[in-house]
């Protein structure tokens, strides 16, 4: 009997598998994953516009907004990047680190804009 999760081909009277020790019989669904590196890039771009938005004449407002969505957003990627074991925690984490540097910069200054 093959193994629905590993593919393994068992013996016909097996209950588990033989390499992964999965019940024979029963349908194996993987699980999502998701990829973390995403939540980073989206930062980055969000401290982006935040700022471009900030300093523009008739934006202020949404620019103000988009640094306190980018905050948020940020503080989450950066501490997700934080714990990954993986190669690229360096750059991930260096990405939200200017993803909420620029949300800073796009909420203070848009701000400080509308109050001008």
């Amino acid at each position: 009997m093959k193994c629905s999760k590993c593919g393994f081909d068992n013996d016909e009277n097996a209950i588990f598998c033989e390499k992964c020790d999965w019940k024979l019989g029963e349908t194996y669904i993987p699980e999502m994953k998701i990829n973390k590196s995403f939540i980073s890039i989206v930062t980055l771009i969000v401290g982006i516009i935040s700022a471009v938005l900030a300093y523009l004449d008739a934006t202020h407002m949404i620019g103000m907004i988009l640094g306190g969505v980018g905050l948020v957003i940020g503080g989450y990627s950066f501490n997700i990047s934080r714990l990954l074991a993986a190669e690229n925690r360096g750059t991930l984490m260096a990405m939200s680190g200017i993803g909420m540097l620029l949300s800073v910069f796009g909420f203070i200054y848009g701000m400080y804009m509308m109050v001008a």
